[in-house]
């Protein structure tokens, strides 16, 4: 039996265990905030140990902490890492919970709790298809690295970009995450974004008497009106990136809503927060409004910036802070790591899968930044960030498939 033969032998005699490991992760919370990964974190160091792994364990911070482990094959070669974030969402109001949200429960073809979507589904996949590999090391040359981070729901400064920037173990020829996704999807990329704090200063009076004041919330008014106006520009977005999001535009907008593939490809400008003045019978002399522009491939933030640069400008009394910021990124489509999860994908479930990007931001920006090339594949999340989350059976176990296969041939392939 050949090595991928192998794989899909062992993950469908071990099917219960691998059930088990993700029930189990749902079963240790790791919501974030407050960020506290040591419960997660403590149960894979044991769970690799026991497995004959020495894990390293990194903690920028005494709550966050983050988990390393390689293993080498029969000779040189590439260098892959399945990359996974341990943190999740809040529970947040537990009367829509129909079940313990860590419960981890596996009940008609589902597996139910906080943050088993996103992404504990994707860690237990990466652990599985590292622990997998790591026992058929005469199949592949190379080194394969696990890593298990601590914060992405917080855009990883103590997690991804913590590691890419101080562990050299961080740097190699491809990853592979499973954040979730869909089984029909490649994710190649991600949207950019901006967000914004901007601010009008106003001059208070009696609101009897308005003409003896300024009113701060209809300068952010007309701000706002502008600052929507960047959804209209023509922007210049990257072609190659374009055409390939445009070929799966079908089951993109099937999976997501119809349109969602513009959207993809749009700058989009979302107006989150708002409040200004004290009183209403007082012309308001401040306000402060916060804004989540959204940016595809082919534009920077710098762009976005000038813009809005321009239009506070033209605003008396008015300003802006950015508060964060993440330029737009994808790997190009025609590289080999597709080819590989296209085609593991294809065999693992009869279809194949199409490409597309992110709208929010993942960790696979922290890996592009350096240069490395990313794909993301993972099980479709239902009721993600809300009660009751789930992933199919199907999915979970269609996602060890497809990280463990794709690992084994990047690994057995390319220049040694």
């Amino acid at each position: 039996m050949d090595g991928k033969g192998e794989i899909l032998r062992q993950i469908k005699d071990r099917e219960g265990e691998i059930l088990t490991l993700l029930s189990e992760l749902v079963q240790h919370p790791s919501e974030n905030p407050p960020g506290d990964t040591k419960a997660v974190a403590e149960f894979v160091v044991e769970y690799l140990r026991g497995k004959g792994f020495s894990p390293e364990v990194v903690a920028p911070q005494p709550t966050m902490v983050n988990i390393l482990a390689s293993t080498e094959g029969h000779a040189p070669g590439r260098h892959m890492i399945l990359n996974a974030h341990m943190d999740t969402f809040p529970v947040g109001d537990r009367s829509g919970w129909e079940r313990d949200p860590f419960s981890g429960a596996v009940t008609e073809g589902r597996i139910y709790g906080r943050g088993v979507s996103d992404m504990k589904a994707g860690v237990a996949a990466s652990i599985t298809a590292f622990c997998l590999l790591a026992e058929m090391k005469k199949a592949w040359r190379g080194r394969l690295t696990l890593a298990l981070v601590c914060d992405e729901e917080t855009f990883g400064p103590w997690g991804a970009n913590y590691l890419v920037d101080h562990n050299p173990k961080l740097r190699g020829d491809a990853v592979i995450i499973g954040e979730p996704s869909s089984p029909r999807t490649v994710r190649f990329g991600e949207k950019g974004f901006v967000w914004v704090r901007l601010t009008a200063r106003g001059q208070s009076a009696h609101s009897a008497y308005p003409q003896h004041g300024w009113n701060a919330i209809l300068s952010i008014v007309r701000i706002l009106q502008d600052l929507k106006d960047l959804e209209r520009i023509e922007w210049r977005v990257a072609e190659d990136f374009l055409r390939t999001i445009d070929q799966g535009r079908v089951v993109t907008d099937e999976l997501l809503g119809k349109g969602t593939t513009d959207v993809l490809s749009s700058v989009t400008v979302n107006l989150g927060t708002i409040r200004g003045g004290i009183k209403v019978n007082l012309v308001a002399d401040f306000c402060e409004v916060e804004a989540d522009i959204r940016i595809p491939p082919g534009i920077t933030t710098a762009q976005i910036l000038t813009h809005i640069g321009r239009i506070i400008r033209e605003h008396r009394g008015a300003n802006y802070e950015v508060f964060n910021r993440s330029e737009p990124n994808y790997t190009p489509s025609d590289h080999e790591l597709f080819s590989i999860v296209t085609r593991n994908v294809t065999e693992v479930r009869g279809e194949p899968p199409v490409l597309n990007i992110s709208a929010p931001a993942t960790d696979s920006r922290v890996f592009r930044r350096v240069g490395i090339p990313v794909a993301v594949h993972g099980p479709r999340p239902y009721n993600l960030a809300a009660a009751n989350e789930y992933v199919t059976l199907e999915d979970y176990l269609n996602t060890v498939r497809v990280h463990a296969l794709c690992a084994l041939d990047f690994l057995s392939t390319g220049k040694t």
